[in-house]
This record gives C-alpha cells, sequence and structure tokens, in this order.
C-alpha cells in the first residue's frame, strides 16, 4: 500500500463497519504490515543519521509514519479485537 492508500485508510471509520473474517483478517494483515514497515523505516533513518538536515527529515519523516502506524493500529485493536481460536 501506498501512503496515499494509508491515508485514505485513516480516514474510513472502522468501529461503523461489520467486517467478514476474511476482511478482518486482510485488514490486520495490513496493519501489521504498515507497522513492520514503518519500523524499518525509522531504524533505517536512525542507522544512517549523518548530521544532515537530509537525514534529520528523513528520521522526522520515519517517525512520524510509525507514529501515524501506531495509532491505526490501536484503532483497529479497538474496534476490531482478534479472537484467535484453536
Amino acid at each position: 500500500m501506498t501512503s496515499a492508500d494509508f491515508a485514505a485508510l485513516e480516514t474510513w471509520d472502522p468501529t461503523q463497519v461489520k467486517l467478514t473474517p476474511a476482511m478482518a483478517a486482510r485488514l490486520w494483515l495490513q496493519t501489521s504490515l504498515r507497522l513492520t514497515r514503518a519500523q524499518k523505516e525509522l531504524h533505517d533513518a536512525i542507522f544512517t543519521h549523518d548530521g544532515t538536515d537530509e537525514s534529520l527529515d528523513r528520521y522526522a519523516s520515519a517517525r512520524a509514519e510509525l507514529d501515524s502506524a501506531e495509532a491505526w493500529a490501536l484503532l483497529i485493536a479497538k474496534a476490531h479485537p482478534r479472537c484467535d481460536q484453536g
């Protein structure tokens, strides 16, 4: 998914939708992938930081994306908690 896709998702209210099990699983997967990607981008920004303005901007952007991904994951977790069975 692109940043635009994530921005569109964040305007969607998951509490207003009854998800099928398949849709819920896909939403959880997308949320997990977004968190993983955001964490990787932040780690890359931290470890390639060289003191330049460009690297500071990269860090700030990566930190903001991780914050956004975490907020989205919490929203999804509250709206549609996982009920793993078995």
